[in-house]
């Protein structure tokens, strides 16, 4: 199948790029405290640092967020070579009849 393996980057990328929001998400958490400087300034950037830095509803949000976001990309796209050694088993043989049915 030469189309298909035209397709193999995109769940890769999307892999990493969820991975790389969940730890915009957790740096984000971790550093803010560091670079709070204790007065929210009218700029938008200082009170997103001030909010991430004392809130801890907005604190316990985006670890949260960022650990769905982890799992999320572990189970929808990371392509592992035991999901394409499944993905071969059941594309090379089709599925045997169910023995459990009742019928005619």
């Amino acid at each position: 199948m030469p189309g298909r393996t035209h397709w193999l980057w995109l769940p890769r990328l999307l892999f990493r790029l969820t991975l790389l929001a969940a730890g915009v998400l957790v740096l984000l958490v971790v550093l803010c405290p560091l670079v709070d400087t204790g007065d929210s300034g009218p700029g938008f950037w200082q009170r997103a640092i001030a909010l991430f830095a004392r809130d801890p509803a907005v604190r316990r949000t985006a670890v949260a967020s960022a650990i769905g976001l982890g799992v999320t990309a572990c189970i929808f796209f990371r392509s592992g070579s035991l999901a394409r050694s499944l993905w071969r088993k059941s594309s090379r043989r089709p599925p045997a009849p169910p023995t459990n049915v009742v019928g005619a």
